[in-house]
C-alpha cells in the first residue's frame, strides 16, 4: 500500500472496501490502468498521487512536483503517463530520465506493470554499465517510453541511435539527485533535442537552486505540486545520532544490528572502499551482507539487490551515488556510517527506511567533529535528531533470548519430532524445565557471549542516563594516568558503594562522566570533599557533557603536580587516593 499511515487511514475511512478502487477512478484515470493497480494490490491514492494525476491528465502543462521518496511518486507521474501513450503510434512519446541504472530498472518495471491491460505499449530501459548494441536493437524494434540515466541518453544521442522530435512528455525524475551526481550538461544536452511543445513533469525531493534554473530555462509556467510534507524528512522516519570515536563505529554498527531481531537495513559510507572493508568484516563476523558500488559491474549489482530484496542478504552497504535509487519494501534501518556533507543527501539516504507508509528509524554515527553540523541539517532536512543510546551487551543478549523464547513458544511441534522424542520422554521428564531452556540458549548465544564479555566498553557521548540513575562529573581522565576500571575501583572504594551503582564510565582525557544509581550520588559527592587521587584534589558533581568541563583542568592540585617519569612510563611517586582527615592523609589501598 501507498502512502504515509494517517493519509491512507483518512482514506480508508473515507470509502468502503468496495468503493477503494472509485478514488482511483475519480482522479481520472482510464479502466485498463485501473484494472493494472487494482492487480498491483493499489487501495488509495497518497497525497502526492491525489495532487498530481489529475493535473498531469489534464493534458499541455508543464508540472513541478514537490514529494519525499517513498510517498508513491512513481505511480504519481508513471499511470497519467501510460493513459497518455497507450494509443500512441509507434514513435517515443514519453522520456523519463532518472540518476542511477537501480531506479531506471525500478521504474522500467513499474511502467510494465501499470501498462499491462494497456495494449502493446512499449517501454525500453537504457543505462550505463549494459551492452548498448541491445539497448539500440530495443529502441529499433519500436518503443513508445523510454527510462533512461542522462549519461547514456547522451551517448545514444551522439550516436544518432535515438530520434526524440516526437516526444510528447518529458519526467525528471529526482531532479534534485541528477544535477547532485553532476549530470547539468547532460539534462541541457538531452533537453535541447526534445520539442519545444512537449510536457515536462519534474518531480524532486528538494528544490536547490539548480533545480530552480532547470524548471526556469525548460518548462513553460509550470504548476507547483506539493505532496505531503514536501521539502522535509520523512515524517514516519525517527531520527537519531550517537557522537562515538571513528574505530568505535564497527563495533556500534554491530551492536545496533543485534539489538534488532528483525534488522534488515542499508549502511551507508563516505568511499566504495569503505563499503567493501565494512561489508567484508560484516561478513567475517557471519551477518548476512553485501556491498554496492561503483567497482560493481551491472551484472553483479543486480545479483546483489536481487538477494537483497529476497532477504537473502540482511545488511547492504552502500555509497551514495550507487543507492541513489534503490527502492525495497520493508527497510528497517538506514545506518549513516559516515555523515553525508549536504543534508539533501541525508534526506535521499534516509528515504530508503519508512516507505509506501510504512515506518523506520536513522541513525547517524557522529564524531565529536561531526556534532557541529546538527543544527544545520536538522534545519535543512526539516527533521529534528534525537540522541541514540548505544544497547549494552547486556540488554542486547536479553533482547536475543527474549525473542528466541517467543519463537520458540510459536512454533508448532512437528509430529515426525514429537514422535522421535517419545522414546526420550522418561529421560527428559527428570530435567528441570528452566535448566533446559537454560542450555538450549547457552548452545544458541554461546559466540554472541563470548564477544560482548571481551568487549571494551564504547565512549557513547549520546547516551542518557537511565530513569533511576544520574550523571556524574568528576575531575579525573586518562591525563592521571588512571584507567576505566582503577576510577571505577577508586569510586567504589572512596564512597564505600557497591560496584553495580556503577553502571558506566566515558572516560575523556581530563575528566570523565560516571553514570550512578541516584542512591550513590549523594555518598559519592560527599566522601569527594577533601579526597585526593595521588596529589590531585577530587572534584565530584552533577554535570552534563555539553556544560562546560574546562574546569577539570584547572586547580584540583595540592602544589605543584608531580611529574611523569616518561623513560620508565610509570609515576615517580607513587600512585594512590588520600583523604584528609584529623591532619593526616590517608592512602586508600587500590
Amino acid at each position: 500500500m501507498k502512502g504515509s499511515p494517517q493519509k491512507v487511514a483518512e482514506h480508508i475511512s473515507m470509502f468502503k472496501p468496495e468503493q477503494l478502487m472509485e478514488a482511483f477512478h475519480k482522479l481520472g484515470l482510464p479502466a485498463e490502468v485501473i484494472s493494472a493497480i487494482d492487480k498491483m494490490g493499489f487501495t488509495a491514492p497518497t497525497s502526492i498521487q491525489e495532487k498530481a494525476i489529475p493535473t498531469l491528465l489534464a493534458g499541455e502543462t508543464d508540472v513541478v512536483a514537490l514529494a519525499q521518496t517513498g510517498t508513491g511518486k512513481t505511480a504519481a507521474f508513471g499511470l497519467p503517463l501510460v493513459s497518455r501513450m497507450q494509443h500512441l503510434p509507434n514513435h517515443i512519446g514519453g522520456l523519463i530520465l532518472c540518476p542511477t541504472r537501480e531506479l531506471c530498472l525500478q521504474i522500467t518495471r513499474d511502467i510494465q506493470q501499470f501498462s499491462a491491460f494497456s495494449g502493446k505499449l512499449n517501454v525500453v530501459s537504457v543505462y550505463g554499465g549494459a551492452n548498448i548494441v541491445q539497448q539500440i536493437k530495443d529502441i529499433k524494434r519500436g518503443a513508445h517510453i523510454v527510462v533512461a540515466t542522462p549519461g547514456r541518453m547522451v551517448d545514444l544521442i551522439n550516436r544518432g541511435a535515438i530520434r526524440l522530435d516526437e516526444v510528447e512528455v518529458v519526467v525528471l525524475d529526482e531532479a534534485d539527485e541528477m544535477l547532485n551526481m553532476g549530470f547539468k550538461d547532460e539534462l541541457d544536452a538531452i533537453l535541447e533535442t526534445t520539442p519545444a511543445d512537449k510536457n515536462t513533469w519534474l518531480f524532486s525531493a528538494t528544490m536547490p537552486a539548480e533545480v530552480s534554473r532547470i524548471a526556469k530555462r525548460y518548462m513553460k509556467s509550470p504548476i507547483e505540486i506539493a505532496g505531503a510534507n514536501a521539502g522535509t524528512s520523512n515524517a514516519n522516519i525517527e531520527h537519531t545520532y550517537a557522537v562515538v570515536r571513528n574505530d568505535e563505529k564497527f563495533r556500534v554498527l554491530r551492536r545496533i544490528i543485534d539489538a534488532t531481531p528483525d534488522f534488515f537495513g542499508i549502511v551507508f559510507t563516505r568511499t566504495r572502499r569503505d563499503a567493501k572493508e565494512v561489508a567484508e568484516k560484516l561478513i567475517k563476523d557471519g551477518y548476512r551482507a553485501d556491498a554496492i558500488h561503483g567497482d560493481l559491474s551491472q551484472a553483479q549489482r543486480e545479483m546483489v539487490m536481487q538477494r537483497y530484496r529476497n532477504r537473502n542478504l540482511q545488511l547492504l552497504i552502500a555509497t551514495d551515488v550507487a543507492a541513489r535509487g534503490i527502492d525495497v519494501s520493508d527497510v528497517t534501518h538506514v545506518i549513516h556510517y559516515h555523515l553525508p556533507d549536504e543534508p539533501e543527501n541525508y534526506t535521499h539516504r534516509s528515504g530508503r527506511t519508512a516507505r509506501a507508509g510504512k515506518s523506520g528509524i536513522s541513525i547517524a554515527l557522529l564524531t565529536t567533529r561531526d556534532k557541529s553540523k546538527i543544527k544545520m541539517f536538522e534545519k535543512s532536512a526539516g527533521m529534528q535528531w534525537l540522541p541514540y543510546s548505544i544497547p549494552e551487551p547486556g540488554d542486547i543478549i536479553a533482547a536475543k533470548m527474549q525473542d528466541k523464547i517467543s519463537q520458540l513458544r510459536e512454533i508448532e511441534v512437528h509430529p515426525e519430532i514429537e514422535k522421535l522424542l517419545k522414546p526420550m520422554r522418561d529421560e527428559l521428564s527428570t530435567w528441570d524445565a528452566f535448566d533446559l531452556i537454560s542450555r538450549m540458549l547457552s548452545t544458541e548465544f554461546r559466540g554472541m557471549v563470548s564477544y560482548y564479555k571481551n568487549e571494551s566498553s564504547i565512549t557513547n557521548e549520546t547516551r542518557k542516563p537511565a530513569g533511576n540513575a544520574s550523571k556524574l562529573f568528576v575531575n579525573l581522565g586518562t591525563y592521571d594516568r588512571i584507567s576505566e576500571q582503577e576510577l571505577r575501583t577508586f569510586l567504589i572504594e572512596m564512597a564505600h558503594i557497591n560496584p553495580d551503582d556503577i553502571a558506566f564510565v566515558l572516560m575523556r582525557k581530563s575528566y570523565s562522566f560516571v553514570e550512578v544509581k541516584k542512591a550513590a550520588v549523594s555518598k559519592l559527592v560527599k566522601s569527594s570533599v577533601g579526597a585526593y587521587y595521588g596529589d590531585r584534589s577530587v572534584i565530584i558533581e552533577e554535570r552534563e557533557e555539553n556544560e562546560n568541563s574546562q574546569r577539570s583542568d584547572r586547580g584540583g592540585f595540592d602544589g605543584k603536580r608531580k611529574k611523569f617519569d616518561n623513560k620508565k612510563g610509570r609515576d615517580k611517586f607513587p600512585r594512590g587516593a588520600k583523604s584528609s582527615g584529623a591532619g593526616k592523609r590517608k592512602r586508600v589501598v587500590r
